[in-house]
């Protein structure tokens, strides 16, 4: 009777102490933590420079590695960026590379109307200005060669920048577009017939033969730096009127004489007295750059 008097006992004495323990340790947390309140409290009140410092510290390290993980992001990218493999090459180059390349990807990245007037064999059409382009170009293989072109040089520019920025390991651009290809003679494909030229070299001799300085804008109906010239030429015309003659060529309605001229990667402006060509400048041009070619070409 007794032993079972102790064993409860003793079983009571545990509970009832370690109840007691539990409470003493969570009131001791409570103190801690109220300590800790009033020690930063005391800091404020009596050090508030210490206090300001410590917070600022605090601040600077979260932004620190705030940093450090942005700049680890961006250094990443940077570093498949630095990987591509991005060459700038003339029609006859861009030709003997896709002869050595094996599974070579090339891509026209003209409109559709442009790509059937002529193009290159074994070109795939991702016309640039679709919404869907980039999502085309993410059906490419990134880790084999891709062979890009469009007209002049400017759109297969942009498409290049893409798909370095995309993550593809090799890139050549043809220098001048398929304008450059035809110059040389190289063979294209059509799906569409040929259209008939409307402005020759005899009407080129005959413009720039004038009385009147001329200036000529070599221009194409798909080429988005020449539509922004468009109204600074037309002001200009009107405003030097009876001074100089400004003639905007189509260069798709005068293939020969473009081949023959070697007019590329247009915009193209020309200026021309008494016959000769004074300035050939290529690319877009501000008034106050055209404002400049004419003041020179009339003094």
């Amino acid at each position: 009777m007794v032993r079972n008097v102790s064993s409860n006992t003793h079983r009571q004495f545990t509970r009832n102490t370690g109840n007691s323990n539990l409470g003493h340790f969570q009131g001791r947390k409570i103190t801690l933590a109220s300590e800790r309140s009033d020690e930063r409290a005391s800091i404020e009140r009596c050090h508030p420079s210490i206090y300001l410092n410590m917070k600022k510290i605090s601040r600077l390290f979260l932004i620190a590695v705030f940093t450090f993980s942005i700049a680890s992001c961006a250094q990443n990218n940077v570093s498949s960026e630095k990987n591509a493999r991005i060459a700038l090459l003339d029609a006859s180059a861009f030709k003997d590379a896709m002869a050595k390349a094996q599974d070579k990807q090339i891509i026209d990245v003209r409109t559709p109307e442009e790509f059937n007037s002529g193009y290159i064999d074994g070109a795939r059409n991702f016309n640039i200005y679709d919404r869907d382009f980039e999502q085309k170009l993410n059906s490419l293989d990134k880790t084999k060669p891709v062979f890009v072109y469009c007209k002049g040089g400017g759109r297969s520019a942009d498409a290049s920048d893409k798909m370095k920025s995309l993550g593809f390991s090799e890139v050549y651009d043809m220098k001048g577009g398929i304008m450059a290809w035809g110059n040389q003679d190289l063979p294209v494909t059509s799906s569409a017939p040929k259209t008939a030229d409307l402005f020759f070299r005899k009407d080129y001799d005959a413009l720039i033969e004038q009385n009147l300085p001329v200036l000529i804008d070599y221009y194409a109906t798909w080429c988005a730096p020449c539509k922004k010239m468009e109204p600074i030429l037309d002001k200009l015309s009107k405003e030097f009127e009876g001074k100089l003659l400004i003639k905007r060529v189509n260069v798709d309605e005068a293939k020969a004489l473009v081949k023959e001229l070697q007019i590329q990667n247009i915009p193209v402006i020309t200026t021309h007295k008494a016959g000769k060509e004074i300035e050939h400048v290529n690319g877009f041009q501000s008034e106050e750059q055209m404002r400049a070619m004419i003041n020179e070409l009339l003094h």
